[in-house]
């Protein structure tokens, strides 16, 4: 078995290079973010236009996750053996052509692929993204990483107010899309005037390593299958929660579409604290612990007597899920000096397959049996995420 040699900085890392790399970073999360929430709230717009039927429209909202689950793991691969610079700026030129096609489809045939392509974006961004950024602040990557990811909350929780604002006045769904593509040429007029720092060069393996080799590293496997539960429990959240409210809470739809909001906001502040107390809580302590409250944020929610309840489930769960993806991250990609864009990109591919995976198998377990035990899947998910961990 390869042996790794340990961590080193060769040459010292500018303060003021690694901070262009970590705001054009922030940047970045903000345009991810708003790619996911822009479908969703321009979704009636888009349906009314293109007469889609609801088939097709869920086709459409399911068919970013696809994109980004190819190239989050090419990507990686790819920042590895190219620099994740290149790889980030090449996502710049497929988010512009992308959301461009978007704004001129004339039709769903021309749509689709479309988003799958807007899909790549983030997969490429966040393949390139999450493992420079924890190479050049490898001293404190978990806390640093989920301020980045704190930016992606925040792209998401502003866009559908922008977008409301827009058509309030007018602004057709074509346009947003086509205003979109505006500021992803801004992200990549910041990424060619930034001057990035190399990453300091770390001790790597004594061989190189297959991706079998990898994946039979315990670490890497366990953390990749949390992952996979993470991200689809979160998604199924957000998918879920409002119509959870609305049918089984006696919440009135244009309230419980807030629990939306709710969480989302939670998260952002989750990451916030996050960032701050990671290095002193330690990852896989932060990890486990974050995993288990989110099973108690989670049964409040399901199951908790009052009004209230549900309310300070969503709050709590959102919380509790903040900290989880980039602490993962942060964690793994330490201990995979060398490789570190490949073992990113497995942790997000997995995560882009769970959130194609567990929302639709909480849809059939709703259609088969109830919405209750549908949801009820999330606490499992949410349980078996901590034991995992623990067994790193």
């Amino acid at each position: 078995m390869s042996t790794y040699a340990r961590p080193k900085t060769v040459s010292a890392v500018s303060t003021k290079s690694r901070r262009g790399a970590l705001y054009t970073a922030f940047m970045s999360m903000i345009l991810m973010g708003a790619t996911v929430s822009m479908v969703g709230a321009l979704l009636p717009s888009i349906i009314v236009d293109l007469a889609l039927s609801d088939g097709q429209a869920g086709l459409l909202v399911a068919s970013p996750a696809l994109g980004y689950v190819i190239t989050a793991l090419l990507a990686g691969a790819l920042g590895d053996a190219l620099g994740f610079r290149r790889v980030w700026i090449m996502g710049v030129g497929l988010g512009i052509l992308a959301l461009l096609a978007i704004a001129f489809s004339p039709g769903f045939a021309w749509m689709l692929p479309a988003m799958v392509a807007m899909g790549l974006v983030a997969g490429a961004f966040d393949g390139a993204i999450n493992p420079l950024i924890a190479s050049l602040y490898e001293e404190r990557s978990g806390g640093i990483l989920n301020n980045v990811h704190l930016f992606f909350g925040m792209g998401a929780t502003i866009t559908p107010f922008l977008i409301s604002l827009g058509l309030r006045y007018g602004l057709g769904w074509r346009w947003h899309f086509g205003l979109l593509s505006l500021y992803v040429l801004l992200v990549g007029i910041v990424i060619l005037r930034t001057r990035f720092p190399a990453p300091p060069q770390r001790g790597i393996a004594t061989e190189p390593l297959s991706l079998g080799q990898i994946l039979r590293r315990r670490l890497v496997l366990l953390a990749i299958l949390v992952m996979f539960l993470y991200v689809g429990a979160e998604a199924s959240v957000f998918a879920w929660s409002a119509l959870f409210l609305e049918r089984l809470r006696g919440v009135p739809l244009s309230a419980a579409s807030l629990s939306v909001s709710l969480f989302g906001g939670t998260i952002m502040i989750g990451r916030l604290i996050c960032g701050q107390i990671a290095e002193q809580v330690g990852y896989k302590r932060l990890i486990v612990a974050s995993s288990f409250l989110s099973t108690i944020g989670v049964a409040i929610l399901l199951w908790g007597p009052g009004a209230l309840a549900p309310w300070l489930g969503v709050g709590l769960t959102g919380l509790a899920y903040s900290g989880i993806f980039a602490t993962i991250m942060a964690q793994v990609t330490a201990r995979s000096p060398g490789y570190e864009g490949t073992v990113s990109g497995l942790l997000c591919s997995a995560g882009g397959l769970g959130q194609i995976v567990f929302p639709w198998a909480v849809g059939m377990l709703s259609d088969a049996a109830g919405l209750p035990v549908g949801m009820a899947l999330v606490f499992g998910i949410s349980a078996l995420m901590g034991l995992f961990y623990l067994l790193t």
